[in-house]
């Protein structure tokens, strides 16, 4: 279990983390942090996933750890009311990054689009617009 914070409260990624090691899968198989089997690191998507209290990064990258960045990460249905608009723009460049949202986590491939919650209410909004195709060179 990791250790509470200094101020005595456990750190925001706690639940979240000791969810996944419980079950030792992912929460969100799909496009969620997941646990490898080879090693026991964290990964999202074809990019290790480190943390600390107050931060997580994905191959290295800094991101800040809210509650929202938690519920994207960690649950195939995050709470809305709990993701803020610059938790949804950081989530973005994580899936990105990772490329957890495409087919093969490869950056040329479609977008894993299903009828899921997380797809529908964040994904699929976060990709809406068409002409913006940050994850594929233009030519």
């Amino acid at each position: 279990m990791q250790p509470e914070s200094e101020t005595g409260v456990s750190p925001v990624h706690s639940e979240y983390i000791q969810n996944v090691l419980r079950s030792k899968v992912s929460l969100d198989p799909t496009f969620g942090v997941y646990q490898d089997d080879a090693d026991g690191s964290f990964k999202i998507g074809r990019s290790n996933f480190k943390y600390n209290d107050k931060h997580v990064f994905v191959d290295g990258r800094k991101c800040k750890a809210t509650q929202g960045q938690w519920e994207l990460f960690a649950k195939a249905k995050p709470d809305k009311n709990a993701v803020t608009i610059q938790d949804r723009q950081a989530y973005k460049q994580i899936l990105l990054q990772s490329d957890v949202h495409t087919v093969i986590y490869s950056p040329t491939s479609k977008i894993k689009a299903n009828k899921g919650l997380k797809y529908t209410r964040f994904i699929s909004q976060l990709f809406a617009d068409k002409n913006e195709v940050p994850w594929e060179s233009v030519q």
